[in-house]
């Protein structure tokens, strides 16, 4: 999932450095929105440790 917003705000910054400024918006919004997504699924998963 880490690779995955790598790459999109990697595709973002090459989209705005092409001048492509809606794709670029879209795609680091799309972004933002999976890394709260991701943040919030690991601060609210409850740790299995077995001791």
């Amino acid at each position: 999932m880490i690779a995955l917003l790598f790459l999109l705000i990697f595709l973002a910054m090459i989209f705005a450095w092409r001048d492509h400024w809606r794709t670029s918006y879209g795609l680091f919004a799309v972004t933002m929105l999976l890394s709260i997504y991701w943040l919030k699924y690991h601060a609210t998963t409850p740790l299995s440790i077995v001791l």
